[in-house]
């Protein structure tokens, strides 16, 4: 899929306009502040994501505006179709004029985001590789958001027993069937990437490894097996924390290299290759599933990187035949193809 035009009114700092995209690589350039993230958060919103992390969709209304903020896209490719958002305090989606949810945006035009905060997937958090496996689950599985919406609920039920001092009993077999199915759905997906890391092998630095860490479990190869198993052994403990130690909750991606943890192997320039290379090592495994062009939203894209790495990236891109959009205050990128664009002040302006 790519986004052929969008229509911006009150969203963030942007100029209200109709902007015409090039179906291949989109290049934005401009100053700090210029408001180069915002159109890309735009586009997040489009596509099914809604603002980005940190910010509620409120919070991109432009400020002392009336009537709140709308966007407008047309997308084209495997199929056509045209999405609107009006924002103001809560956002209302409509797909080819009918009202739909963030989930219908994400299996039409699927999309992936990497932000400087991305950095985080190599060096940072669990949380941070849990959620890069969700987002890649929700676009991999139509039912992945709502069963982890119902994995959360009782798993927070489950919290509230154990800080009671009550049995969790009562939770214990809807939360393993949940916990078994989240398993299974993160499993394959990281067996996706695990082949179409071989596709970007150029940009990785080294050979990774992916394995799942399944939070509290790995005591059997039965995933509802390993589930109560695990809940048997850490039944002392989980009461005497008050907190479930056992579930997808607590899971983490582990990436290895030379029998290592990643980050003690690969330079700051060698993880962020490697973030990227998952990225679009994702992106390919969306395109091979959903039979449809995935569209690419990469902030500050090549901060970090040296010139034998830029160049690669920018190979990468190209060769990808994805529509990007990469953003960066940076002039020097190789970049060849596709559109540059000024963004200054919100104002977008293509300047080939």
């Amino acid at each position: 899929m790519r986004i052929a035009q969008t229509r911006f009114r009150n969203f963030r700092n942007l100029e209200n306009a109709l902007i015409a995209w090039d179906p291949g690589l989109n290049l934005l350039n401009g100053a700090n502040g210029a408001g180069k993230t915002n159109v890309l958060e735009a586009l997040h919103v489009v596509t099914g994501w809604g603002a980005f992390s940190g910010s509620k969709c409120a919070d991109t209304v432009k400020w002392d505006s009336e009537g709140g903020a709308s966007l407008a896209a047309q997308a084209t490719g495997e199929r056509e179709v045209m999405i609107e958002a009006v924002i103001t305090i809560r956002a209302s989606l409509r797909l080819d004029g009918r009202s739909c949810r963030w989930g219908d945006l994400r299996s039409c035009v699927p999309s992936l985001t990497f932000l400087p905060s991305d950095m985080a997937l190599i060096e940072g958090a669990p949380s941070v590789r849990r959620r890069f496996l969700d987002l890649l689950c929700a676009l991999y599985f139509p039912l992945y958001a709502y069963k982890l919406s119902e994995y959360r609920k009782i798993m927070q039920h489950r919290r509230h027993l154990l800080g009671l001092g009550h049995s969790t009993r009562v939770t214990e077999e809807t939360m393993a069937n949940l916990s078994a199915w989240l398993w299974e759905c993160r499993l394959e997906v990281i067996a996706a990437l695990r082949v179409h890391l071989e596709k970007w092998r150029d940009l990785l630095p080294r050979t990774i490894g992916l394995n799942l860490k399944r939070g509290g479990g790995g005591n059997a190869d039965d995933l509802l097996e390993d589930f109560h198993r695990s809940c048997a052994i850490l039944a002392e403990r989980e009461r005497a924390s008050g907190l479930p130690l056992v579930g997808p909750h607590r899971d983490d991606l582990i990436l290895a290299c030379e029998g290592r943890p990643a980050p003690e192997v690969l330079s700051r320039g060698q993880r962020r290759r490697t973030a990227l290379a998952l990225i679009m090592a994702a992106a390919s495994a969306v395109e091979r599933r959903n039979r449809a062009s995935p569209v690419l939203l990469f902030d500050e894209v090549a901060s970090e990187l040296d010139e034998a790495g830029r160049t690669v990236l920018m190979e990468c891109l190209r060769r990808s035949n994805w529509q990007v959009f990469a953003a960066t205050a940076e002039t020097t990128l190789p970049w060849s193809g596709g559109a540059r664009w000024l963004v200054s002040a919100g104002k977008i302006q293509r300047f080939d």
